[in-house]
């Protein structure tokens, strides 16, 4: 794919439209989750000087989809959390 191609990618952003500052962890823990619902994301940080925050950058056209996700995520916290590991463990049982 060339970068003619390639969709214009642009950081994951609070209400206020700032751009959100993330841990590594953070960025990549949101990453899988957008991942998982089949919208591609890059992670970009400064390797180099780890305590700047990393972003999390999506084509813009999948913003608004990512930004629902990550609201939704957030929102249930860690009762989803344990919702799905319990939902995970029926499963396996």
């Amino acid at each position: 794919m060339s970068q003619a191609d390639s969709p214009e990618l642009v950081p994951i952003t609070n209400a206020d439209g700032t751009p959100m500052d993330l841990t590594e962890m953070e960025a990549m823990e949101l990453q899988s989750l957008l991942e998982a619902s089949e919208i591609e994301s890059v992670v970009d940080e400064v390797e180099m000087l780890p305590n700047l925050p990393a972003r999390l950058l999506v084509a813009a056209d999948a913003l608004e989809r990512a930004l629902e996700i990550i609201v939704e995520a957030r929102e249930s916290g860690a009762e989803g959390a344990d919702e799905g590991e319990a939902a995970g463990e029926e499963a396996t049982a």
